[in-house]
């Protein structure tokens, strides 16, 4: 499978236990590997780094999705249409269909400056996820060290991926 498209498409966003949001996005690309979306984006809080605001409501969000991979990125751009950084949701690998895709979010998430930096974002909700029982032990340690991971490869500058990186879409 392999398509280059402008058309809407869903995303079903599971939080656990229970929570389900839907998402309309544009999907700009997709193949067996992976699907490239977009989306204005509406975040429960703004994230500030160095008293500079990379994510907020309204920002759009290029969403590089795999198929086999415990992560995705988001590529920001503020109103101004200025990239200010890289999301990652840690997530189990996307199920999809013909028209959408669904994606378990396992509350970990990583920021990524422009710079090489990086902020670790909702570990909180991690951990009491696990405490409680809504995250499994061994899900919870996937989770973990994918996020190690990516730490390590941000921290050798070896992430975000090239590709990512020179992906331009007019927004």
């Amino acid at each position: 499978m392999k398509r280059t498209i402008s058309e809407e498409i869903t995303l079903t966003y599971k939080r656990l236990p229970d929570h389900i949001s839907y998402y309309k996005q544009i999907l700009l690309y997709e193949n067996d590997d992976m699907i490239i979306t977009t989306q204005k984006i509406s975040p429960s809080s703004p994230i500030i780094l160095n008293g500079r605001e990379v994510l907020a409501d309204n920002y759009t969000a290029i969403w590089f999705v795999f198929t086999d991979l415990w992560y995705d990125i988001g590529k920001i751009y503020n109103l101004e249409s200025e990239l200010t950084g890289y999301y990652c949701d840690i997530i189990m690998p996307v199920t999809r269909s013909e028209t959408k895709f669904e994606i378990v979010d396992l509350f970990l998430d990583l920021w990524i400056s422009l710079e090489g930096g990086f902020a670790i974002q909702d570990e909180h909700e991690f951990d009491e996820a696990v405490k409680n029982g809504v995250i499994s032990g061994e899900i919870a340690d996937k989770a973990r060290k994918t996020l190690d991971y990516l730490i390590e490869e941000v921290t050798e500058n070896r992430f975000p991926p090239q590709f990512v990186r020179d992906h331009i879409v007019q927004i």
